[in-house]
């Protein structure tokens, strides 16, 4: 679930990004943005982090599309994304192709929200710039803006109803669930893909602090948060501590102890299936 300051965050994003369009003028294309978490101060002990969006090329075919049909094309998109077997082409080669350079920054990025920024008539003759987003707790955000108003409006819902949510509200969801299951069992460097993309040779921690105040832990490898267990106990060699830390949910285990010093065992995350080839 997403914290306060995570919703806060995310909101602030999708003011920047609609005050960017602003300066493009009016009568824009229909524009998708991927929003993922990045650190804001990485020496901090706390992990600060920021909400970052990223636009998502079209094909110039969806790009000029009329908004009325803008749900249909984020519904293809999330059927398009769900597609299993074969090489990765057209829009899910895009995504993998953007998830992979996030990640090659930001290791521990998330993605958070789905957004499409539209203009559209808003049923008479006014034009309104409107940008919806669904996060990855289903809440909904919505800015609009009338073309000669000052300043846009934004407005959150936790859980919206389909009378009254605007017409993109179910696509950015099923276009949000595909990204995540895609991006979970299948890109390197995923948070999903545990030990196989483990940097090889390096000594990295498995465990995290997280959450806005950085009292939670983080597990690298699946994505846990506060699931595991850990010990301190005095050292079989006679000074010092032994400590031993692991992640009930893939297994990952850090470790220290006087005379080896701090050590790191990502598991394989997804396991292999059980009477599989090893």
């Amino acid at each position: 679930m997403l914290s306060f300051t995570a919703v806060h965050a995310l909101s602030e994003c999708l003011l920047a990004a609609h005050a960017e369009a602003d300066l493009t003028g009016w009568g824009n294309p229909s524009t998708l943005l991927l929003i993922h978490d990045q650190p804001l101060d990485a020496v901090s002990p706390t992990y600060r982090r920021t909400m970052r969006s990223v636009e998502f090329p079209l094909h110039p075919d969806d790009r000029h599309i009329d908004p009325a049909t803008l749900p249909d094309l984020l519904h293809r998109l999330a059927a398009d994304l769900d597609q299993s077997g074969g090489a990765a082409v057209g829009y899910r080669a895009t995504l993998d192709a953007i998830v992979t350079l996030i990640r090659r920054t930001t290791p521990d990025a998330r993605l958070h929200a789905w957004a499409a920024l539209y203009t559209d008539s808003g049923g008479d003759t006014s034009l309104v710039r409107r940008v919806d987003a669904v996060d990855t707790d289903g809440r909904l955000y919505q800015v609009t803006q009338a073309r000669g108003e000052g300043q846009p409006l934004l407005a959150t819902t936790d859980h919206p109803e389909p009378d009254s949510a605007p017409a993109t509200w179910q696509g950015l969801a099923a276009l949000l669930a595909a990204t995540l299951r895609r991006t979970a069992t299948s890109l390197p460097g995923s948070p999903a893909a545990g030990a196989a993309s483990w940097p090889a040779g390096k000594e990295e921690p498995i465990f995290i602090s997280w959450g806005p105040d950085g009292v939670s832990l983080r597990c690298r490898v699946c994505g846990a948060v506060d699931e595991f267990v850990q010990d301190e106990v005095p050292s079989m060699a006679g000074y010092g501590e032994d400590t031993y830390a692991r992640c009930t949910r893939c297994g990952s285990v850090e470790t220290s102890d006087p005379i080896f010093g701090w050590r790191a065992k990502p598991a394989t995350w997804p396991g292999q299936p059980e009477g599989s080839a090893r």
